[in-house]
């Protein structure tokens, strides 16, 4: 795995020395779009002069790594991030309680690039956890043979995507930044769907109309048929999304994203909801309508937002029923968030402060894809959240989240795969302190 590692990141490396090549090339790049504006050049011509400029610093010392003349744009970017965290819930069975004290850290590096008639590419390497985590936990690694502060090497592909704008339509397909209009009730920002998209964005007048449709592979079966056995289908997760981003007056704007998540094929088993603590895949009775939205405003000369999420899952009773054999509980379909933020945090002094209230029903959601932190990767819970985020100098930002949450539906367990073992979950409190850099 080691080997692996270093491998990537010496690729990215290079890579990097050559694209500060083709960007010294490209100094004249702008110059080049004037004079095919005036007309003194055609664009055949300029594309010529582009080539013949990259394969001269070609030629130089510095231009030794070259990379295609295809490419217009070449960007590495990345993070770092060191974080201090503790979890703890207590068990409603025994009243015990369970404490987590983690130092975690991780690495994230980005190479993107831009082609002629509106291809891109997108690929990030980062640290192997689970489909929620990119973080690594100091002293994870340590066995009875390797001692302490053995390393904890897993570094991989977390995004490969290949893409085409064109006007107003983009088209991306592979393991790609999720491409939807989302809250974290719904979504970990951390999971990278894999399969494609489709997004379309136009602007007329105060209103950018936008829409979104997603079709990501969610599971696969492997063999599908099995010579006369019972055969299994690969699952898929289909998402559709369209609303508005309204500009109302100055500095005021409204956005509503209605999207509606169904799946199809069934790779995992049946019955797998019995256990609500397994991080099964079973998508058994989710069909679910969401609507996130949010209101920007400001607050003197400091914006602010006011945010939030409704979710229905209009297929429930298949849900509980799969998980307590009875539709009793299928009215536990609901989910919504709602929460205020100011600031912003792009540059050296700001700070930016988010508050949120948040309940989610047992069968509303998708218990493998909501947030993995904030509420231990759980449904059936309600509580609040806090963040504050100040940016200590440009690119290095300082943050702090806490998070509080109790059971809902005492009747119920707390659906999903936490990090708090018990699924009888009755009181969760989360602590985290991040010091990132940004590059």
């Amino acid at each position: 795995m080691a080997i692996k590692s270093f491998k990537w990141l010496a690729l990215l490396c290079g890579v990097s020395i050559g694209s500060a090549s083709l960007a010294h090339a490209q100094d004249s790049g702008p110059l080049i779009d004037a004079l095919v504006k005036k007309g003194i050049l055609n664009d055949q011509e300029a594309e010529e002069i582009r080539a013949d400029l990259i394969k001269d610093f070609g030629a130089t010392s510095a231009g030794k790594l070259n990379l295609s003349s295809a490419l217009t744009e070449l960007t590495l970017s990345g993070d770092a991030r060191v974080r201090f965290e503790n979890r703890s819930g207590q068990n409603g069975t025994t009243g015990d309680t369970q404490d987590r004290n983690r130092y975690r850290y991780r690495l994230r590096l980005s190479l993107a690039g831009k082609f002629q008639d509106g291809w891109f590419f997108g690929t990030r390497i980062e640290p192997v956890g689970n489909n929620r985590s990119t973080n690594i936990t100091a002293g994870n690694g340590v066995t009875t043979t390797t001692g302490p502060f053995n390393k904890e090497d897993n570094l991989s592909l977390g995004q490969l995507y290949i893409g085409r704008e064109m006007g107003d339509f983009t088209v991306i397909a592979g393991r790609m930044p999720n491409p939807l209009v989302l809250t974290p009730m719904v979504w970990d920002e951390d999971i990278n769907p894999e399969g494609l998209s489709e997004k379309w964005k136009h602007e007329a007048g105060r209103v950018t109309w936008m829409a979104n449709l997603a079709q990501f592979t969610y599971e696969t079966a492997g063999t599908t048929n099995s010579f006369g056995a019972a055969g299994r289908q690969n699952t898929f997760l289909w998402a559709f999304q369209g609303g508005a981003k309204v500009k109302v007056s100055e500095g005021v704007t409204v956005q509503v994203m209605p999207s509606y998540y169904t799946y199809s094929g069934g790779a995992s088993s049946a019955g797998a909801l019995t256990t609500p603590n397994s991080a099964s895949l079973q998508p058994l009775g989710l069909s679910v309508i969401d609507i996130p939205f949010e209101v920007g405003f400001k607050i003197g000369s400091l914006p602010a937002k006011v945010f939030g999420d409704f979710a229905y899952n209009t297929d429930a009773d298949t849900r509980a029923k799969a998980a307590l054999g009875t539709t009793k509980y299928g009215t536990e379909d609901k989910a919504y968030m709602v929460g205020f933020g100011v600031g912003t945090s792009k540059v050296k002094g700001d700070y930016e402060a988010k508050v949120f209230y948040q309940a989610v029903d047992a069968f509303a959601l998708d218990t493998n894809l909501v947030d993995s932190d904030l509420f231990d990767s759980r449904t059936n819970m309600q509580g609040y959240g806090v963040s504050f985020t100040y940016v200590l100098s440009n690119g290095v930002v300082a943050k702090l989240t806490y998070a509080n949450a109790d059971r809902k539906n005492g009747s119920l367990a707390t659906y999903g795969a936490g990090d708090i073992a018990t699924v009888n979950l009755t009181h969760y409190e989360l602590i985290q302190a991040d010091l990132s850099v940004k590059f």
